[in-house]
């Protein structure tokens, strides 16, 4: 075997350097097409892995295997030499145009159809030419010449998202051209000579013009479907920019990233998905009209485009742009750009929040999965981040990995709320309220807590204010009802004394898909739970929703024979108008109010609890925390206090252990 490789290397460079030569062409191309803006390094390497998965590679394996095959076994002049010849002939092409596709780092039919080029010329050389050296000028000729015509076609496969990317035909069709030449090369040597290399018959002059034909064809063929497609494509982009704002669209965003993205990273520089809302631009449109908005919005995309000339800048909807740019240095530059947003106010005032999602450092392999579905991944999460940024006005804020826990905890909630209830995640607390005169426990307030098997104990605004939002903290606030009828069953049974329990009720049980109050009537009910042990509570924020469905649930919850409490008063902007608008049984005094316990709170204090007293009103002081606190509500005459002095919040079986009195 080391001599018949050794007679076959010294029978092959002399008789087929042209594809050695075809070679070193096939990278210089290579680089020239689709790293030409790469760095040094980056060309080089990628011209020395284009040149070993070239042809040269794929001639040199199938001519060994060829003469391998014709050493054990004589088909010279038959119908098998000729079908072997072709097989060995395009056996190596294919895993080398795979390993080719990894060197160009784009997907879909760039590196078959680059590949086919080259295929084509080198088999059409060894057609017509009658010399080695003729065979070396057609070869790199018509290399050369393919690539030339095709110049602008491949460069728009390797850089758009073309339809050509995902559709197998035109694979296919490169493929199908690929095994025609190929068999056109091996046909007059094989059949029609008998196998020798030196073919002058003239029938073989007759089938190397249908290969020349069959490369036209090729030519045309191909041409056709580029210039049909990327016509099509072309008067879709045009509808790529916004109309507003001259911003790209979103479609053109997820068309474009992955290039933007691999040509940074081939440059070492890593890249950004931000996503901005500019708050109160609707105050601008409905008291200056819809131009003074426009004009905003036009403002803030130049704004933008200017800022990050390097990026893409789309405007995803109404009031919210996004795209990719650099991320070294793009803190200043949001920065910039909120304080210019905020300067175009005109009465309103405009605040802008940003939402920055880094992408980081990308490996090859990574660049090469970026797809439609990571950016509009990623989209989301720049977006996520702006939910986090605390308080009004203009911020930014970056998605790190406390941001990325907090959202999965937030999907993982709302896709367990129903599992938590059933496997008993979701405990109900009870912390004491204690009666200021007496000492004793008057009833407890019953919070929800939820333990959770994969992220442990979660704080309540883990779980409650993604659930309101999603107006699916009903299934919260009735387990806590329907868990106190099971607690009531049990503390009856062994004799003790139950007290009543004020549980929450949100806004949004309010305005959710189910009847709160017939949920509420039909669990009490089945467990047989009396009226005066259930207190329902709203917060005062819950208040800031429509005043009709508000007072209309004051109401029902009275005519079913509830307590009705208001939580946090003092909280909002008018709680005047609550105490005379709204008929509550109890207020609740905000734990605020305790935890400033000076001069202005205490008489704050003291006002609420003697307007409530007038108003024929109870009281119950929240967040109290010292025995000062406690003799000082005392001498007010409120009602009921609560806090961490008596107790914080624990499960059933603690709670009914201890025997609180405060005197």
């Amino acid at each position: 075997m080391k001599e018949f490789a050794a007679q076959w290397a010294m029978g092959y460079f002399p008789r087929d350097y042209t594809d050695v030569f075809q070679g070193l062409l096939f990278g210089c191309i290579t680089v020239l097409l689709a790293f030409r803006a790469s760095d040094s390094h980056t060309r080089m390497r990628k011209f020395i892995l284009s040149f070993l998965v070239s042809y040269n590679t794929a001639q040199m394996i199938s001519s060994f295997l060829y003469l391998l095959i014709n050493r054990y076994f004589d088909f010279s002049g038959t119908l098998w030499d000729f079908l072997i010849a072709s097989a060995c002939l395009l056996f190596p092409v294919f895993p080398l145009t795979s390993l080719y596709k990894k060197v160009l780092g784009v997907k879909g039919p760039a590196a078959v159809f680059i590949y086919t080029l080259f295929f084509n010329a080198n088999c059409m050389a060894m057609i017509v030419a009658m010399t080695t050296m003729q065979r070396l000028c057609i070869t790199a000729g018509l290399s050369v010449f393919l690539t030339w015509i095709f110049r602008n076609d491949i460069r728009y496969i390797i850089t758009q998202e073309s339809m050509l990317r995902t559709d197998r035909r035109f694979t296919g069709t490169a493929v199908a051209f690929m095994i025609l030449i190929a068999a056109e090369a091996e046909l007059p040597r094989i059949v029609i000579n008998g196998g020798r290399d030196t073919v002058g018959n003239q029938l073989a002059y007759a089938v190397a013009i249908v290969g020349a034909a069959l490369v036209v064809m090729f030519v045309i063929f191909m041409k056709f479907n580029f210039f049909a497609i990327m016509q099509y494509e072309n008067y879709i982009r045009k509808n790529d920019d916004d109309q507003t704002t001259c911003a790209k669209s979103f479609t053109y965003l997820l068309g474009h990233s992955a290039a933007l993205i691999r040509k940074n990273s081939d440059a070492g520089r890593s890249m950004a998905i931000f996503y901005t809302d500019i708050e109160n631009l609707r105050d601008v449109n409905v008291v200056h009209g819809y131009d003074a908005g426009n004009d905003i919005l036009q403002r803030m995309a130049s704004c933008l485009t200017e800022v990050f000339p390097g990026g893409i800048i789309a405007r995803a909807s109404g009031t919210h742009f996004t795209g990719i740019v650099p991320f070294s240095g793009s803190k200043n530059d949001f920065e910039k750009i909120i304080s210019k947003t905020e300067r175009l106010s005109i009465d309103e005032t405009l605040a802008i929040k940003v939402g920055v999602r880094p992408l980081g450092s990308m490996s090859f392999s990574d660049v090469n999965k970026v797809d439609y579905k990571y950016l509009i991944s990623m989209v989301d999460q720049a977006a996520s981040a702006i939910k986090y940024i605390s308080g009004p006005g203009s911020g930014m804020l970056c998605y790190d990995e406390a941001l990325e826990l907090n959202e999965k905890i937030r999907t993982h909630v709302l896709a367990n709320v129903d599992r938590a209830v059933r496997k008993q995640w979701l405990k109900v607390y009870y912390q004491p309220v204690v009666d200021c005169i007496t000492g004793e426990t008057a009833e407890y307030e019953a919070l929800s807590r939820w333990t959770d098997p994969l992220y442990g104990f979660l704080t309540p605004d883990k779980f409650i204010v993604p659930l309101e939002n999603a107006r699916m903290i009903y299934k919260v606030d009735l387990n806590v009802l329907r868990s106190f009828g099971y607690e009531l069953e049990n503390v009856e049974a062994t004799g003790r004394k139950a007290l009543p329990i004020s549980f929450n009720i949100s806004r949004t049980d309010l305005e959710a898909e189910v009847d709160i109050f017939e949920e509420i009537e039909k669990i009490m009910t089945d467990m047989k739970i009396p009226k005066d042990m259930v207190h329902v509570e709203l917060t005062e924020s819950a208040l800031n929703g429509s005043a009709s469905v508000m007072s209309e649930a004051v109401n029902r919850f009275h005519e079913m024979g509830l307590e009705v409490w208001m939580d946090d008063f003092g909280s909002g902007y008018s709680s005047l108008n609550v105490l005379k608008d709204y008929n509550f049984d109890v207020i609740k005094i905000d734990m605020e109010f305790m935890r400033k316990f000076d001069h202005r709170s205490k008489t704050i204090v003291s006002s609420i609890c003697e307007m409530a007293g007038s108003l024929g009103m109870r009281t119950v002081a929240e967040g109290v925390e010292t025995q000062e606190q406690y003799e000082f509500l005392k001498s007010v005459g409120c009602t009921y206090a609560q806090g961490y002095l008596f107790s914080k919040p624990l499960p059933a079986e603690e709670i009914y252990a201890k025997c609180f009195l405060f005197n």
